[in-house]
């Protein structure tokens, strides 16, 4: 499988959970070895538990992190995995990532290793991976950057929020993320753009559509049919909001991370926990792909604008990122300048020195000789200077 991937020019990145085990004591074949020895304990000798799910496996231990090394070693030699993405890295010492990159990048120097800069409870690591490690000059261990999340769309915990495509405005955070620039958790302290994972989507929490859908229903919940609940004008006015996310993710400085079916409105009927739920819940309807095909345009243009344009998408420093006013912002890279306009208004905008505009939402970029003078609500302009 993973040859045939890499026969079609796709790399494959695997999941992998070292942060707890399914059970302890004579649950855990790591105890029934050495009783205790591959856990944290808390001051009163019990299972620290900073996975959430009981317990932490303790990779500040000699063992056990040698253990975790051979293993990732053992899926990149035996099985040619491209990287990894870390579930709840924050449980890991910044240490251990850090020697986890350079060890891999032995094996191969384009591995990605990346991760949850969080944990899932109260935790007993010391220096926990709670962003990005540099690890070289232009390269690390990258960390999920949910404060450009929840600038763009609202926050996933401490009660149902708002963000800039609905109208809460975030623009300070709005262009650290735009820069890939640590935000309000520190999440990308290497100061390496690439290494910020920017998304507004993943497996965990609401899709986009319904997170999107809900906020425009007023309401802090909903289950079943959102479609058909906010009718042909809100889903109009969701798919806006959801391209003009789009947007921010993919030509923002840092590495994008787009989850599965997000680039059609997948939805899980309101869901916002579906891990034990059922496949009716946790499908991909892939006829979502013709029938929003507009939205699916969209993410096409956008990606295949950003990989036209390598050397401007990516980890540029050089770069500018600024609020002309609450919900509008000029980002400036390159050859480019990009509006981004949140607010619910048309917006003029300064296009001196730019010739050429490109169209992305087709699905294919396409350069125009010419300017718009205005960006439409809830949409973005790029603007490029003359060849």
């Amino acid at each position: 499988m993973v040859n045939s991937f890499h026969d079609a020019g796709i790399a494959v990145i695997m999941d992998v959970v070292y942060n707890h085990t399914d059970g302890t004591g004579n649950s855990s074949l790591y105890d029934m070895t050495v009783p205790k020895y591959f856990y944290r304990l808390n001051s009163e000798c019990g299972y620290s538990n900073g996975s959430g799910c009981g317990n932490e496996i303790a990779t500040n231990h000699k063992m056990v992190k040698k253990y975790v090394l051979d293993s990732l070693k053992h899926w990149m030699k035996d099985f040619h995995i491209n990287g990894f993405r870390f579930d709840l890295m924050g449980v890991q010492e910044q240490e251990t990532m850090s020697e986890i990159f350079c060890e891999l990048k032995k094996i191969d120097p384009y591995v990605m290793v990346y991760g949850e800069p969080w944990t899932g409870g109260e935790c007993a690591v010391k220096n926990g991976c709670s962003g990005s490690v540099a690890c070289g000059k232009n390269c690390g261990v990258g960390a999920f950057n949910d404060d450009f999340r929840d600038a763009i769309k609202g926050s996933e915990f401490g009660g149902f929020a708002k963000g800039q495509v609905q109208g809460i405005f975030c623009d300070s955070e709005i262009e650290k993320g735009l820069l890939g620039a640590t935000g309000k958790n520190n999440r990308n302290p290497s100061g390496i753009p690439s290494l910020s994972i920017n998304y507004v989507e993943c497996h965990d929490n609401y899709t986009l559509f319904d997170k999107l859908a809900i906020s425009y229903l007023g309401k802090t919940s909903y289950s079943g049919n959102l479609f058909e609940t906010i009718g042909n004008v809100g889903l109009e006015k969701v798919k806006r909001q959801g391209i003009l996310a789009a947007a921010y993710i993919i030509l923002a400085q840092g590495t994008p991370f787009i989850n599965g079916g997000q680039e059609f409105l997948r939805t899980k009927q309101g869901d916002e926990n579906s891990y034990i739920s059922s496949d009716e819940i946790n499908q991909i309807n892939l006829d979502f792909k013709t029938r929003y095909s507009d939205v699916f345009n969209a993410y096409k243009g956008l990606i295949a604008f950003r990989r036209e344009n390598a050397d401007s998408f990516g980890s540029k420093t050089d770069c500018s990122a600024m609020t002309i006013f609450p919900g509008l912002t000029k980002y400036t890279v390159g050859n480019f300048c990009i509006y981004f306009n949140a607010t619910d208004s048309s917006a003029k905008i300064d296009f001196a020195g730019f010739t050429n505009s490109i169209e992305v939402l087709s699905g294919k970029p396409e350069q125009k000789k010419s300017v718009p003078h205005t960006v439409d609500a809830k949409s973005f302009v790029i603007l490029k200077k003359p060849d």
